[in-house]
């Protein structure tokens, strides 16, 4: 079976999309397990690779995102694979073929996270500048005019959400007068 497995590893080609069925720890189940320890699992994505001198490894990414910036990548012992079916080869995009590829080549040695997650160097450096998580980055320091006129910019939203209160207010004020003085006038004419 360990040679069947080999085989069709050695036929795939990077990019091909790929279903793998392997067996994993029973513990994603929660059923004790009795004499055997392993969950069947089924899994799908695109051929990136192998891994491993003593204990070889299958890699395929099982999602790509940001045209190739970053991958969710599998990495499943041989000896654990039941069988691989070829879905279809070359299933990537050409121009995200490439870029991926490179960024593979340059990636797959330090393929080693738990999570399973890898990321560009450059795709992580714009997640933190997005997030402001970046200590290292120095925000450049802005002139007195730009913080004047920030400021100005401000006062001006401020000055306009207040007059929007008092016209909101008056309002209210008319309409409550209006409502009690129609009440009162029912009032008076009940009386009569």
């Amino acid at each position: 079976m360990a040679e069947e497995i080999e085989k069709v590893i050695a036929g795939l080609n990077f990019g091909d999309r790929i279903d793998v069925m392997w067996y994993d720890a029973s513990e994603a189940t929660g059923v004790p397990p009795k004499d055997a320890v392993e969950t069947y699992v089924h899994s799908t994505g695109f051929f990136i690779g192998t891994k491993g001198r003593k204990r070889k490894h299958l890699v395929f990414a099982k999602e790509i995102i940001d045209a190739g910036s970053a991958y969710h990548y599998n990495a499943i012992l041989f000896i654990m694979i039941d069988r691989i079916l070829i879905i279809q080869h070359d299933a990537l995009d050409p121009k995200l073929k490439r870029r991926l590829k490179k960024f593979v080549r340059e990636s797959i040695h330090e393929l080693n996270e738990k999570d399973g997650w890898f990321y560009a160097k450059r795709f992580k450096k714009r997640i933190m500048r997005v997030a402001g998580s970046n200590p290292r980055e120095k925000r450049p320091k802005k002139t007195q005019a730009e913080r004047i006129h920030q400021l100005e910019i401000r006062i001006a939203i401020l000055e306009e959400q207040l007059k929007t209160r008092q016209f909101l207010e008056k309002i209210i004020w008319v309409l409550l007068a209006t409502s009690l003085g129609k009440i009162v006038l029912d009032v008076l004419a009940a009386l009569r």
